[in-house]
């Protein structure tokens, strides 16, 4: 039925025909290597080789590549805006002389009744010097990495956004005597965007296996959170929900979004994320 100088070549064909379950066998002629079939199987077996070779020649699909703007400074700034605030706060067992733990702080009563703004001051205070070390390192880490998949603008933004969210959720889950400070819910939504935009590009290609290797860019977002999010010492729900808005906000934006933020959006999404920080701000202050 066919017939090859190479023997690898004649083993391939006969890989294919055993596979199948179509009889055959493969001898040495005087023309090269042969694979033999009886007259009755030749057409099925033809197709059979001929399917393969098309499937043979096809193109790989690959997984799409992740969007990259370059190198992002944006997870340095926040690390700078944060250690700034920290410089000018002072911690939160310190004297809170101006008044910023006072009237910024996510306690979970005024939030719950109307002060919504201190979801977002929350994100900026932090109790000690290791806390906001630990946040800004988190942040150089994950939102520079978001920064190079969104651009700088809308990653910020969009972190900024899930992380208030989360503070939001956990001030209506714990109720009146809780209260939280730190970027922490912030940098975990940063992780959690990370994570849905992973699995959207995977599952989006068209590739055998496509939902298992799409659900590892969870597992590890999941994984970074079971080392970093968890401890006695570490509000695990604000961890929680600042991660779980982040991964559907990153579905959301995966799913819903195919091009690029150009640089005209992207201010704007940094000029919007100044805009909460200082309205929330202003509104703490006059309330």
């Amino acid at each position: 039925m066919r017939v090859s100088p190479s023997r690898a070549q004649a083993e391939a064909w006969d890989f294919v025909l055993e596979a199948m379950g179509i009889a055959h066998r493969v001898g040495l002629t005087e023309e090269g290597w042969a694979v033999l079939v009886p007259p009755a199987l030749v057409a099925t077996a033809l197709a059979a080789l001929d399917a393969h070779d098309r499937e043979a020649s096809e193109e790989p699909v690959r997984e799409p590549q992740a969007p990259d703007h370059g190198p992002s400074f944006v997870g340095l700034a926040a690390a700078l805006t944060i250690a700034a605030f920290f410089w000018v706060s002072g911690p939160r067992n310190g004297a809170d002389a101006g008044g910023w733990f006072r009237v910024g702080s996510g306690v979970a009563g005024p939030i719950v009744h109307g002060q919504w703004w201190r979801a977002v001051t929350a994100l900026t205070l932090h109790s000690d010097f290791i806390h906001v070390t630990g946040n800004a390192v988190a942040f150089l880490v994950f939102l520079s990495a978001l920064g190079r998949w969104l651009g700088g603008g809308l990653a910020i933004f969009a972190t900024l956004l899930a992380g208030a969210a989360g503070n939001l959720l956990t001030a209506y889950v714990y109720g009146s005597p809780h209260d939280v400070v730190g970027a922490s819910t912030a940098t975990f939504a940063a992780l959690g965007l990370l994570g849905g935009l992973q699995f959207v590009r995977r599952y989006t290609a068209r590739t055998v296996g496509r939902l298992k290797r799409a659900f590892l860019g969870i597992a590890a977002s999941l994984g970074l959170f079971a080392m970093l999010g968890v401890g006695e010492r570490t509000d695990m729900l604000a961890h929680a929900t600042g991660l779980g808005f982040g991964l559907g906000f990153g579905l959301l934006w995966g799913r819903l979004v195919r091009r690029p933020v150009k640089q005209p959006g992207q201010i704007i999404c940094l000029i919007a994320t100044v805009a909460v920080v200082a309205g929330a701000w202003m509104l703490a202050f006059r309330h």
